[in-house]
């Protein structure tokens, strides 16, 4: 079995200069695992692996645009999809596979599972998020959405749901 070091790397995003007064949310800084390159050889026998256990598991992958090419190639080869967070729960809730497996950060898997509760919903990396979720944590968003309530939002920006 293939063993690959995810050591994790904090990426520094520039930010909008000024005073800071009407910050909300910030988004200076997110983190993530990035595993080195596996060779030629190493990717195609972790593929044919992923495709062995879809298929046995009666699982289907949905990828988001921005995960790595390999992943969409395995969602699209097996049936899947490559699309943006909401069409992949909605094609997940679709399809008569058993199992849905979600390749994006973990907001979109908890999308998957709220739209397909009978399902499994599984997540490659379930570490993964996204730096705008990070950088708005519920309490901050939802006393946003209190003192704002002319603005809206949808109900599942202020979910606790969890992929389990």
């Amino acid at each position: 079995m293939t063993h690959l070091d995810l050591s994790l790397k904090e990426i520094d995003y520039e930010q909008p200069q000024g005073d800071g007064s009407n910050a909300v949310c910030a988004t200076r800084h997110a983190w993530a695992r990035v595993p080195a390159e596996p060779s030629a050889a190493e990717r195609a026998t972790l593929k044919d692996r992923i495709r062995a256990l879809l298929k046995e598991k009666n699982a289907v992958m949905v990828s988001h645009y921005y995960v790595h090419p390999d992943l969409q190639d395995l969602a699209e080869e097996t049936g899947g999809l490559v699309s943006d967070s909401l069409e992949m729960a909605r094609f997940g809730r679709d399809h008569a596979a058993t199992t849905l497996v979600v390749s994006g950060v973990r907001f979109m898997g908890e999308t998957a599972k709220i739209l397909s509760p009978e399902k499994r919903v599984l997540m490659p990396d379930p570490d993964a998020n996204c730096s705008l979720d990070l950088g708005c944590p519920l309490p901050e968003f939802s006393a946003f959405c209190d003192a704002h309530p002319e603005r809206r939002s949808p109900p599942a920006a202020r979910s606790t749901w969890c992929v389990p």
